[in-house]
């Protein structure tokens, strides 16, 4: 693979330790991938933030080299969310060993020099770049949300893969970052025997985990078009990043692509392969993160309304901010939700710690994580479902 004077000077230590290994990361990346260079980058999103994913093994890594005089992030970077409300974790239950290793890894990422963001779904509250723009993302729903629908170009990249890129501000040249390799291998027709069409995040989460599990490479959806709403096309991106390695997918009617259909039956087996309970002990919204858009709508639903059982909203102090400035947050919390900031459900223990063993959710890759991770029951429902069901 093809390096410029100063990536060899970086590889072979001279412009320190940090550098040195960002390099040899993306070379070893480069070479499994045949890749002829390097290219530059102008964002980087980081993930590998919660203590529960990175550890201590991690944890001390980062702190090694945030310490190491100059040691910054070469263009703007973003990062995951992390494993608590960092301003609220001990009125949340979160033990006090696990906040104090996690705010040892945020002040890591803040002495590189992060943006604040904390979320899972960056595009939300930064300003996206132009079309066709690389990128290195490595939170999977994000990645696979750049590629689909804002047409950025990133491969869903690892945790450590994107902090490499992060620190020189590069990437490899390689798989979704090629024209050639941004084309459907693979359809999925969605083809309902009745006029039942898919609605809402719910619908969109069972395709997309379908989808996730049967193809690896760029799929191409056929039977529904690109006209869906924000949380349809944030749950559709986050399940087939859940369960599977697809970097992207397109809408068509290729003709000449090996094809798989998507009917009634398909949607029922998925259904229940995620859903396993009637019905759950606590709701938890935001897997991905809320957007502004979702919390608007959820505070209108929740007017003159108060939860009959505790609730979980997950969004970013971002997204968080500007709700509470528009009212909404305020209407959320009055109807009982409690905000839970900068994290997520998927790695946190605060979702061990309700104390309950079944969560009602909206989400196919919450539905995934907190029944995998924190060995809950679930009930999948839309949302209007579950604000009918449990609202006085």
């Amino acid at each position: 693979m093809y390096l410029t004077q100063s990536e060899e000077k970086a590889l072979a230590g001279e412009y320190g330790e940090p550098l040195e290994i960002a390099y040899r990361v993306l070379l070893a990346i480069g070479r499994l991938g045949n890749a002829e260079r390097l290219i530059p980058i102008k964002w980087a999103h980081v993930s590998g933030v919660s203590y529960l994913t990175i550890g201590d093994y991690g944890s001390d890594f980062l702190q090694r080299i945030s310490k190491i005089k100059g040691t910054k992030f070469k263009v703007f970077t973003t990062v995951n969310p992390c494993g608590m409300d960092v301003e609220n974790w001990d009125r949340l239950e979160i033990p006090p060993e696990y906040a104090e290793k996690q705010l040892k890894i945020i002040s890591a990422y803040q002495k590189l020099g992060i943006a604040n963001s904390f979320t899972c779904v960056p595009f939300q509250s930064y300003p996206v770049p132009a079309k066709g723009t690389h990128v290195s993302w490595a939170e999977s729903s994000a990645a696979i949300y750049a590629n689909s629908i804002l047409n950025l170009r990133t491969n869903r990249e690892s945790a450590v893969s994107a902090l490499a890129s992060a620190l020189t501000g590069k990437t490899v040249y390689s798989d979704l970052h090629i024209d050639a390799n941004r084309k459907p291998k693979f359809a999925i027709r969605v083809k309902f025997s009745s006029r039942r069409r898919l609605i809402g995040s719910v619908d969109y989460g069972i395709l997309g985990y379908f989808a996730g599990k049967v193809t690896g490479g760029v799929i191409e959806f056929q039977g529904i078009n690109s006209g869906m709403n924000l949380s349809e096309s944030k749950a559709l991106c986050a399940a087939v990043g859940t369960v599977g390695s697809s970097g992207m997918f397109t809408f068509g009617r290729s003709k000449d692509l090996e094809c798989m259909d998507f009917t009634e039956k398909e949607y029922s087996n998925t259904f229940e392969e995620i859903s396993d309970a009637k019905d759950g002990d606590a709701i938890v919204f935001g897997c991905p993160q809320m957007t502004i858009e979702e919390l608007y709508q959820l505070s209108k639903d929740l007017i003159g309304k108060h939860f009959k059982k505790r609730c979980i909203v997950f969004c970013s102090s971002k997204v968080y901010d500007l709700a509470r400035s528009r009212g909404y947050a305020g209407g959320i919390e009055k109807a009982g939700a409690t905000f839970v900031r900068d994290s997520c459900a998927d790695f946190t223990p605060l979702i061990s710690s309700l104390k309950v063993s079944s969560v009602l959710t909206d989400s196919a890759k919450g539905a995934h994580y907190m029944k995998r991770v924190h060995g809950m029951k679930i009930a999948l429902k839309d949302t209007k479902t579950i604000l009918e069901q449990n609202l006085n």
